[in-house]
């Protein structure tokens, strides 16, 4: 019989999932990539940056060098509330539902080191 008790911390089976297990990682790694991928490129000044770029009328949002750090920051507590809700997904036995929760979590990731190599890019004096 399982402890009624467990918590997210406490719930083995649910971080031994293989699957639960490489997405936590893909995703911590993504995230963490974009960081140090900002903090190499992205540097304090005084210029704001190219936070979005149109192909029609030019670039259409400026910001502070310290905004580009608000998409991983994002990406971190939806990380986070996806784990969540993986957990109490898979401890209503709704195991398939839980890994598309975090394969979302996953494609999220993509989308931000995407977002976050067009700011790179858009900001790079080529």
């Amino acid at each position: 019989m399982r402890n009624s008790k467990q918590t997210i911390f406490t719930d083995v089976a649910y971080w031994n999932n293989a699957i639960v297990h490489w997405l936590a990682i893909a995703i911590v790694f993504i995230n963490v990539s974009v960081i140090i991928l900002f903090t190499f490129y992205i540097h304090p000044s005084e210029l704001p940056l190219r936070l979005q770029y149109n192909v029609f009328f030019g670039t259409s949002l400026y910001a502070s060098w310290w905004n580009v750090y608000v998409l991983p920051v994002m990406s971190l507590i939806f990380f986070v509330i996806d784990l969540v809700i993986g957990h109490i997904l898979y401890r209503a036995q709704e195991r398939i539902a839980a890994y598309i929760v975090l394969l979302g979590a996953l494609f999220a990731s993509v989308a931000l080191s995407i977002a976050a190599l067009s700011i790179i890019l858009n900001n790079s004096a080529l």
